[in-house]
């Protein structure tokens, strides 16, 4: 580039100018291509798909195919007759491009309208194409309907949007779609090297292939990342240079906070945020990022037959359902360290409830197979009538697990086996926090209720707890909606209907009312956590089974005496 042009963008010096320099999308380019050659291209075309991955390029080239003087056998058009050049250097009178997210009302469809009728001036077809179609309104589809099922013989319009759900279905039947894919990590990447061979820089193959992960199947976001790192160094490209430039978090510390996560150790996982905000890294960035090495893990396990580890599920599960979006004290922060506590107060509990969502963590302590830990003995159900209690034998230790490194570069997560069984008298080490430790194998004067009879409680009891917190008029039609789904620790997890996605919020802003009543009717104190959840798949409270079940006796018994009662006003 010579001294004083202005720097183009990356996406836009790369921007296909034919068919074959299109990147994946072969079932698409081939339809294009049989219709150009056989003359059979349509009068109103959509691209759909997500951004970045060659809508708007692949309407442009279609222009071009329509309008070039010598067209390639294939389809191809040749970009270098006049009207190819004219189009790519954006000089066509008859090329109209318009932004269809600034020029959406009635005023701008009538105003493309009187335009139609226009004979082309330089080319053989007059084409317009219509970026963010979905965001016209709906008065501009009924004044642009009509022009768009008998346009003028010379007219194409092409439109490209990433939400074809918004058009009218009366628009809908009127074009021909094309639905545009996300490009797979392969093709970005291929495409990438391409650029760095031209550009003649240097680049580490790592640092390649997280760009194109990064860029989550769209091609200008990697090419947009690519340009970013090539003006911030004159050096070769690695990956930490990519991780310093998007904040990302290091492997290694991803590994490290899924293994204090899984192994019951608060503390390390809250060092290792500490470190990685001190160093300036975004918390959603490496939630994402923890998610999807869990994620693999899982996935690596399922495609090789083997059985997913209940620890992994559980903190997958942990972090999914994290709200990023939640503002408030502590915010992301304060959510990650009490997925990490939940996981240290499991570990405390010697059984886990039968009726639980999320399966048993491990012991606490635990994180690699090289020392063996003594397991806390099983927690006794409580004896329904009053009677010495017997003492249990000890269990087998908790599955520990360990982290290995993976191909791909996420943790991998391993179970390994306890070397021994502790002496009965031994005891357990206590923990990092302040968290109860697990009595010694032996008789208990007063047992404390397991997880599983604070979920049978709050199922029994629910009228009442909906009263006690009800008290509060602003918080009972949320609580009246909702059920208790499991108890894990001092945690309760409340769902709410999902067709009200509206109820997180509400209930994320009363939360301090929702734990006061709830650790109110249980004797202790709780936490709360809000989910979404199908209620026809979730068992019926006793309460509305006896009600349901009073009710059809009734309509057995006095199924001839039923009067139907008029509304009185």
């Amino acid at each position: 580039m010579t001294e004083g042009t202005a720097h183009q963008a990356l996406y836009r010096r790369w921007r296909a100018q034919t068919f074959s320099e299109i990147v994946g999308q072969e079932a698409v380019v081939q339809t294009l291509r049989n219709a150009v050659v056989t003359g059979r291209v349509a009068h109103a075309i959509l691209f759909t798909g997500p951004r970045g991955t060659g809508k708007t390029s692949l309407a442009r080239i279609l222009a071009k195919a329509v309008n070039c003087t010598d067209l390639a056998p294939n389809g191809d058009p040749c970009d270098r007759c006049p009207s190819c050049v004219a189009i790519r250097d954006g000089r066509a009178m008859d090329l109209v491009e318009i932004d269809a997210a600034s020029n959406r009302g009635i005023d701008n469809i009538r105003d493309l309208r009187e335009r139609l009728a226009y004979a082309p001036q330089d080319l053989r077809r007059k084409v317009y194409i219509l970026d963010e179609a979905h965001q016209i309104t709906k008065d501009g589809w009924n004044a642009l309907l009509k022009s768009l099922e008998e346009p003028p013989e010379f007219v194409t319009f092409m439109f490209a949007s990433t939400h074809p759900q918004d058009f009218p279905p009366a628009i809908l039947s009127r074009v021909q779609r094309f639905d545009v894919r996300r490009l797979t990590v392969a093709e970005i990447t291929g495409k990438l090297e391409m650029i760095l061979a031209a550009d003649g820089r240097e680049v580490d193959p790592e640092a390649v292939r997280l760009i194109a992960r990064l860029a989550a199947g769209g091609m200008r976001d990697a090419e947009s990342i690519l340009d970013q790192l090539l003006s911030s160094t004159a050096g070769p490209i690695t990956a930490e240079a990519v991780r310093d430039l998007l904040g990302l978090a290091d492997t290694e510390s991803v590994r490290n906070f899924l293994v204090a996560l899984v192994g019951g150790d608060p503390g390390g996982g809250i060092s290792i945020l500490d470190g990685l905000e001190e160093r300036g890294r975004d918390l959603r960035v490496f939630l994402d990022q923890a998610v999807e090495s869990l994620r693999e893990r899982m996935l690596a396990d399922v495609g090789q037959g083997r059985p997913v580890e209940p620890v992994v599920v559980a903190a997958a599960r942990r972090l999914a359902a994290i709200d990023t979006a939640r503002l408030g004290a502590g915010g992301l922060r304060l959510q990650l360290e009490l997925a990490l506590l939940d996981t240290a107060v499991s570990s405390a509990v010697s059984a886990a409830p039968p009726s639980a969502v999320l399966p048993r963590p491990m012991a606490p302590g635990a994180t690699s197979a090289s020392a063996s830990t003594p397991a806390p003995a099983a927690a006794r159900p409580a004896d329904p009538a009053p009677a010495a209690p017997t003492p249990t034998p000890p269990v087998d230790p908790a599955p520990a697990i360990a982290v290995e490194s993976h191909p791909s570069g996420a943790p991998e997560l391993a179970r390994a086996s306890s070397r021994g069984h502790p002496a009965p008298s031994a005891t357990v080490p206590e923990p990092r926090s302040a968290l109860p430790s697990p009595a010694a194998p032996g008789p208990k004067s007063d047992p404390a209720p397991a997880p599983s009879g604070d979920l049978e409680r709050l199922r029994d009891g629910w009228r009442d707890v909906i009263a006690i917190i009800g008290a509060n008029p602003a918080v009972k039609p949320l609580i009246s909606d909702c059920r208790p789904m499991a108890v894990e620790g001092n945690t309760v997890t409340i769902a709410f209907p999902e067709e009200k996605p509206f109820y997180r919020e509400n209930l994320e802003r009363r939360r301090t009312a929702l734990e006061a009543g709830l650790g109110q009717f249980l004797g202790h104190t709780v936490g709360v956590r809000c989910v979404a959840a199908n209620f026809e798949l979730i068992p019926q409270l006793p309460s509305a089974v006896d009600e349901a079940r009073i009710l059809e006796e009734a309509h057995r018994i006095f199924a001839d005496d039923l009067a139907d009662i008029p509304e009185i006003t």
